[in-house]
């Protein structure tokens, strides 16, 4: 099991990540290797820190493989990824397409990786705009949304692809049988929304009345809207990269706020007897706790971490991309849009 590091281009320093990279050596699965792709100095810097912090049977599944620069978060993605042939991004996309990998993780430049990945990789059948994927807590388990930013626009037929790969993630990651999905709207009934939402809703109500040995591959349950996202009531949600992208950075920003609230509060009036549950859903909400967005639709697996993502979030990005990859996850979706 080989996994792509990108320590470069991110919010964070790359000190942050390494020390996940250390922690994911040391604590998971001993068949995992690293390969931490950074600049020459960023390597140098970092080396003699893994060697003195792991065993030598540790330190042994480490390589670092040095880039010529990376793709800064300002920068227009296409013509970084022209004039950066050797930076870290377009080196880890390469490794992929050439199986040297099983996975690339980055917390870099969203759209530089998204084209990298969408121009060099092979699609999957079907899939001609691949999606992000984020995760975010409901009150029944955790919700698959697709697309939070691959794609700000999209037709009524990638809502269908994304529902299919959205259900074959839950099928993978969660373990449910028969995944409900919903379609992200401004209301329940199914002449509500724009016309490429109003085609889709008709498109997913018809694909699911379909199965094999009478079992359907998934159950559409129709148009949510937003206040609903966080009931439990569906398993994928669907929705356009614009819309998925504001939904999750709403979600995160409110949730910072409100707890930020219930902080400040506490110090004044102690209420012990809610500091456990306070506790509890102030990590059942914080974005470290979950791995990075999943593209969907390449033949590869591509996780894109939070810009700020922190150790503890690359280290859970890196222990989800390892379960996806020990389950087969891209043959089940690959399986799904067949």
């Amino acid at each position: 099991m080989r996994i792509g590091i990108d320590l470069m281009g991110s919010d964070s320093s790359p000190t942050i990540i390494f020390d996940a990279l250390i922690q994911a050596l040391d604590q998971l699965d001993p068949s995992l290797r690293l390969i931490a792709l950074a600049t020459q100095s960023v390597i140098n810097e970092h080396r003699a820190k893994a060697k003195t912090s792991l065993p030598a049977e540790k330190f042994n599944r480490l390589t670092f493989l040095p880039v010529a620069n990376f793709i800064e978060m300002g920068e227009d993605p296409l013509i970084a990824l022209r004039q950066k042939k050797r930076s870290s991004t377009a080196v880890g996309i390469k490794l992929l397409k050439k199986k040297q990998i099983d996975a690339l993780v980055s917390a870099g430049n969203t759209g530089a990786l998204v084209a990298s990945a969408t121009l060099s990789l092979p699609k999957l059948p079907g899939i001609t705009r691949p999606a992000l994927l984020a995760t975010l807590p409901t009150k029944n388990g955790s919700l698959a949304i697709v697309d939070v930013g691959g794609n700000v626009s999209c037709k009524a037929e990638h809502l269908v692809k994304y529902a299919y790969m959205g259900a074959a993630y839950q099928k993978c990651t969660s373990g449910i049988k028969i995944p409900k999905i919903g379609l992200l709207n401004i209301g329940s009934e199914s002449k509500k929304g724009t016309s490429v939402v109003r085609k889709a809703y008709q498109l997913l109500k018809d694909v699911c009345q379909h199965s094999i040995d009478g079992v359907p591959y998934m159950e559409f349950h129709g148009n949510i809207e937003g206040r609903e996202v966080f009931y439990g009531k569906v398993d994928v949600l669907v929705t356009d990269g614009f819309t998925g992208n504001i939904l999750v950075k709403t979600s995160e920003g409110l949730a910072d706020f409100i707890f930020e609230y219930l902080r400040e509060t506490r110090q004044d009036h102690p209420l012990n007897f809610l500091q456990e549950p306070l506790e509890y859903l102030q990590a059942l909400f914080y974005y470290a706790e979950y791995q990075g967005a999943l593209l969907c639709g390449v033949e590869g697996l591509v996780i894109k971490c939070h810009g700020h993502s922190n150790t503890k979030a690359f280290f859970n990005s890196i222990k989800g991309v390892s379960h996806m990859i020990k389950n087969n996850l891209l043959m089940q979706i690959r399986d799904a849009l067949n």
